[in-house]
């Protein structure tokens, strides 16, 4: 008894360094759950464009007038289905001949105060001359896009439309061509109740016709909260959900979602005079059935799910898959809006040391959920360790070694308890062991990979991308040295031309460029042009011929790539010439010069 009482400081010790160790719960800089279901749906809002700009000869002059408007919309499916009011797309469904008559009362406004004077002299059978005249010589031309939130416009056609007057039906589905798009899933609004905390994605504000959508204020999204004011149902026999959320002009057709990160309504009519709390959603149970119409897949897509997973490493302190799945992510869907943001406060976190170890990493995978299972399992070792004194204390004066008791260390076998056998590693969920990943366009990639959407103002190869870009001036190249030796690569000396590094600190160096390709990047065994600056990342940007055609296509990169100008905007593919310069992220991180020939 007496060798138990000198023994109980040592079980209090043991007591306590369990409990040292055992999990958190929560960390101090963990976001609040608003916080997260707003970082996890943004990258999913896009702003929808429905306008026909029509233009009127009047005598010498060209009077301009536009029909139509801007809203919100969210993706509903990976391949491009989306989700928004069918008032937001209503010029558009209704063609150039109602966008004419629309715009006629509109044109004629405008001769009253341009011309007051001359109009205030005019007959009636003048005015109804005036009119004929106009209405011979109206063009209408539409702008229907959707916009991404990293400035890509994309055209749309419109699969399934609802009624914009009867607002209990005010939905359409349109589709863009895209894959891996990072939709949103649809939840269940009969399941809302008054009260529920909801937030409301989209862009609000009047968009200037003028410089359609051109100034970077009008890319980012407005998140607005509040809660669930009531459950209501319209005229047409409609449910509707009213709610105390600041919506106006520019927000329709965006999602409205619950504190799981469910669609439960579209924002999209409230009162005449702007009196908050009196706003309404479209129910997401009318939605599910316009999207139904169409047999798009709201299942989660992979680029949705890497985005949740990939935060939720991050907040959990496991920044070096967090990072990894980001670029993961950028690779999949490039036009991710908040992906690079992420991937910078990543790095910005592991350089001040706030991530975990890389020895924790594997126990410390778990979420929030899983946290309360470290607790348990923190408990349960700190009661193995308790019996263990007692049982050390108690045999204190036997001098035979006493074996370690079973249970004692985690079992290396249990998933998810423990530690692996010493001397490996614990593959990352997802990425192969032992292999690289394929990269689009190189020989061992896969095959058929279509044309990334242009960013930027940089021409794309002939016959693809949008009209009227203009084509990137050329610019000269700097420090050429014909001296130079040209750099072995993988694929020997098949060159067909050369890579003339003109800044940066590879600067004066050449690099072959084969018909296989280069691929140029931060990590060793997988570029064959490393660059050694975190600028770089590790896959940046593949040259190489595509159809004949010599191209440049970034990788999904975090900093970007561009062609002789940054000014021009960072590119996803661009068709290549002689004298050409790749920017890699920065000028002074690699400035690549185009040479074709030996």
């Amino acid at each position: 008894m007496h060798a138990m009482c000198r023994g109980w400081p040592l079980v209090v010790v043991g007591v306590l360094g369990c409990l040292a160790v055992a999990p958190r719960t929560a960390s101090a800089d963990e976001p609040s759950v608003g916080q997260k279901q707003a970082l996890f749906a943004k990258p999913s809002v896009v702003r929808v464009v429905g306008v026909y700009e029509v233009d009127y000869q009047v005598g010498s002059d060209v009077l301009k007038t536009y029909v139509g408007g801007t809203g919100s919309g969210f993706f509903v499916s990976a391949d491009g289905y989306i989700a928004t009011n069918a008032h937001v797309v209503k010029v558009i469904q209704e063609g150039e001949s109602a966008a004419k008559a629309a715009a006629l009362p509109q044109v004629m406004r405008q001769i009253r105060e341009q011309f007051a004077s001359e109009f205030s002299r005019l007959t009636s059978t003048q005015i109804e001359a005036l009119v004929a005249q106009l209405k011979s010589t109206a063009k209408a031309k539409p702008t229907a896009q959707v916009v991404l939130p990293d400035g890509t416009k994309l055209d749309y056609v419109i699969k399934a439309y609802g009624a914009p007057v009867g607002e209990g039906k005010d939905v359409s589905i349109i589709k863009v061509d895209i894959k891996d798009a990072p939709n949103l899933v649809i939840g269940d609004s009969d399941y809302v109740t008054v009260q529920d905390h909801l937030l409301a994605i989209g862009y609000p504000g009047a968009a200037d016709m003028t410089g359609l959508l051109d100034t970077k204020s009008q890319l980012e999204a407005s998140i607005t909260e509040g809660s669930v004011s009531a459950l209501k149902r319209t005229t047409d026999g409609e449910p509707v959900i009213q709610v105390q959320v600041p919506i106006t002009h520019g927000n329709s057709g965006g999602p409205a979602i619950n504190d799981k990160g469910e669609v439960i309504g579209l924002t999209t009519f409230g009162s005449r005079d702007e009196i908050q709390g009196f706003n309404f959603l479209v129910a997401s149970a009318t939605v599910q059935k316009f999207v139904k119409q169409t047999a798009a897949d709201n299942t989660p897509s992979k680029t949705h799910k890497l985005w949740r997973k990939a935060l939720t490493e991050m907040w959990a302190g496991d920044l070096d898959n967090a990072i990894t799945d980001f670029e993961e992510v950028m690779t999949l869907f490039p036009a991710h809006s908040e992906g690079p943001r992420v991937i910078k406060q990543a790095r910005m976190l592991k350089r001040e040391g706030k991530g975990k170890k890389p020895e924790d990493a594997d126990s410390g995978k778990s979420s929030s959920s899983g946290s309360n299972a470290g607790v348990a399992v923190g408990v349960i070792l700190g009661l193995v360790v308790v019996v263990v004194v007692i049982v050390l204390v108690v045999r204190s004066g036997n001098k035979t070694k006493t074996a370690v008791p079973a249970g004692m260390y985690p079992n290396p076998t249990t998933p998810g308890v423990g530690v692996g056998p010493m001397g490996s590693a614990t593959p990352i969920p997802g990425m192969p062991v032992g292999s690289a990943t394929p990269i689009p366009g190189l020989p061992n990639g896969p095959p058929g990979m279509p044309a990334p959407m242009m960013m930027g103002g940089r021409v794309q190869p002939s016959g693809t991308g949008p009209s009227g870009v203009v084509p990137v001036a050329k610019t000269m190249a700097i420090g050429q040295n014909p001296q130079v030796p040209i750099a072995a690569t993988a694929f020997g000396s098949m060159t067909v031309g050369s890579l003339t590094c003109t800044r940066g600190h590879l600067n004066g160096q050449r690099f072959g460029l084969t018909s296989q390709g280069l691929l140029i990047g931060r990590q060793p065994g997988l570029a064959q042009v490393v660059v050694n600056d975190s600028r770089a990342s590790g896959k940046h940007v593949w040259i190489g011929y595509e159809n004949g055609t010599l191209v440049a296509i970034d990788q999904g990169t975090t900093n970007g790539t561009f062609v002789n100008d940054m000014r021009y905007g960072r590119i996803s593919k661009a068709a290549l010439k002689e004298g050409d310069t790749v920017i890699v992220a920065d000028p002074d991180c690699l400035s690549l010069t185009i040479r074709l020939g030996l």
